[in-house]
This record gives structure tokens, C-alpha cells and sequence, in this order.
């Protein structure tokens, strides 16, 4: 496997079983690119380390900007590859030429395991249109989306994830870093394993809602009108809930299960170490 270092530093077609990829920017310090994708129609942006900014654009305009930070590597570590399709596009930022960019991230090891530390790093910062499905991923850094996209899906490995004005479904999730769901117009997914969550819903719709946390404080905040059956545990906090609920089973200030309102979907909210709050939208 060859690192990007060593590749070509021009602009190089890929093999047909990557058709469409191109491995474009190894040579600009900051590398943008425009794409055109309707309201309804996907983005997907992956990178491997850096943090990832969205915010809403205007038109059916995706403006991409990425910035390498060349404090611990080269200009050169870093290329992007960017995938058309009919329904929309991906654009990832990799370190090596044999790392694969598709509709699910990045696949390959990029040739971390003997040099990554000594990499540059990428900032990343993106003007999507409204409306459209997002798909947002770093390896190592924080990702915030601002955007009324029909639905996100944003993760981070190591960072801090915040979320704010999607229309629709968001799942979002960090492996260690707090997550912030804001004015969300659908039902919610949070997870880290280490770190606080804080989810505040304008509407819920009628599918369940999970949230849990390895370590860290849980707040929720509902419509007024919520209904839900719910079952909140921590491993070592308290479970405090705003809405009047029809208790199951032994109270406990540890656990609680019940019924808010008519019932229907499942709230399911869990904490190794940390408080629970539902809370209820004024």
C-alpha cells in the first residue's frame, strides 16, 4: 500500500471498480469544490480526521471548502475523492491512494498504523441546500450541523457532534464527545460512550426515540403533547421526569418505567454514569 506522499500529485482516474471517484486536491492547501444537488437528493461528507462544519447554502449549490492544517504533516497527505451520482454526491478526505470513498465513508486504513500522528490534519466546511438527505462522519473531530435537511445521520469517533433545525430523522453519535440535537422536527437517535447529551424536539412523529450514554448526563426535552412508554435507567444518578407518567413496576430513583400520555412509541434513555431529566418544551 502506498501512502498519498508518493502518489502522483496530478489528478488521477481511478480503476473501474472505483467508477466516477476521482482522487483530486493533493497539491492545494485549502481545495473547494461546487456540486449541484436538488431538495431530497443526498450529501455525504467523510473524512478521516478534522473538524466538519454544515450549514445551509443557497439554491441546489453544495459549496465545499476543506483547509489542511500542515502543523504535523505535509500538504500532500491529504486528497479528496468525490462521487457523482444520480441521486446526489459524496466527497471524502483521505490519506492514501488505495482509500475508498462510497455512499458508507471511507474504507481502508489510510496508513494510519505507523504515521498518522505525523499527518496533516483537514478543516472542513460545507454550504448544503435545504431539504436534502445528510450523511456527515470525522474519525477525529468535532461535527456540527446547522441546516433544515429532510433528515442527518452524524457521527464522530472523537469529538463533539451538535445538531440543530433538521426537518426530519436524526441519528447522531460520537464515541467520545458530548451530543446536542436542537429543534429537531422528527424523532431522535443520540449515543456516546463518554459524554453528555442534550436532545430538544419540536415534533416526535410516531417512531421510538433512544438515547444512551456510557458517561455522562442525559436531558431530553418533549412537546408538550408527548406521549410515549418510557424506560429510563442510569447505573448511578437520578431519573427525573417533567410529565405526569403512569408508573410500571417498583419506583426507583434509579429507573423508571411508565407511561407518558397516550403511550404509543418508546422512549428508551439509558446511562451507565449520570442523571436523566425529560423534560417538557415550554
Amino acid at each position: 500500500m502506498r501512502s498519498l506522499a508518493a502518489a502522483a500529485v496530478t489528478i488521477v482516474l481511478l480503476s473501474s471498480n472505483a467508477a466516477g471517484q476521482q482522487l483530486v486536491g493533493q497539491a492545494e492547501a485549502v481545495f473547494t469544490v461546487t456540486e449541484h444537488v436538488a431538495a431530497g437528493g443526498s450529501v455525504r461528507i467523510f473524512s478521516r480526521t478534522g473538524d466538519i462544519s454544515i450549514t445551509e447554502g443557497a439554491g441546489d449549490a453544495v459549496e465545499y471548502r476543506a483547509e489542511k492544517d500542515v502543523r504535523r504533516g505535509r500538504v500532500e497527505d491529504i486528497a479528496f475523492r468525490v462521487v457523482r451520482g444520480a441521486a446526489g454526491v459524496t466527497i471524502c478526505a483521505v490519506y492514501s491512494e488505495d482509500d475508498d470513498c462510497d455512499t458508507d465513508g471511507i474504507h481502508g486504513d489510510g496508513n494510519w498504523s505507523h504515521s498518522w500522528r505525523r499527518r496533516a490534519s483537514v478543516s472542513i466546511t460545507v454550504k448544503v441546500p435545504k431539504g436534502v438527505l445528510l450523511r456527515a462522519s470525522s474519525g477525529n473531530g468535532d461535527v456540527a450541523v446547522a441546516v433544515a435537511a429532510s433528515e442527518a445521520r452524524v457521527s464522530s469517533g472523537n469529538g463533539r457532534v451538535r445538531v440543530s433545525g433538521v426537518t426530519g430523522r436524526v441519528d447522531a453519535s460520537s464515541g467520545n464527545g458530548d451530543v446536542t440535537v436542537q429543534n429537531s422536527g422528527g424523532p431522535v437517535s443520540a449515543h456516546t460512550g463518554n459524554g453528555d447529551i442534550r436532545a430538544s424536539m419540536d415534533r416526535v412523529g410516531a417512531e421510538d426515540l433512544d438515547f444512551s450514554s456510557g458517561n455522562g448526563h442525559i436531558e431530553v426535552t418533549m412537546p408538550a403533547d408527548f406521549s410515549a412508554d418510557v424506560d429510563a435507567s442510569t447505573g448511578n444518578g437520578h431519573v427525573s421526569v417533567d410529565f405526569p407518567i403512569t408508573l410500571s413496576g417498583r419506583f426507583s430513583k434509579t429507573r423508571v418505567r411508565g407511561t407518558i400520555g397516550n403511550g404509543g412509541r418508546r422512549l428508551r434513555i439509558s446511562s451507565g454514569n449520570g442523571s436523566i431529566e425529560i423534560r417538557k418544551k415550554a
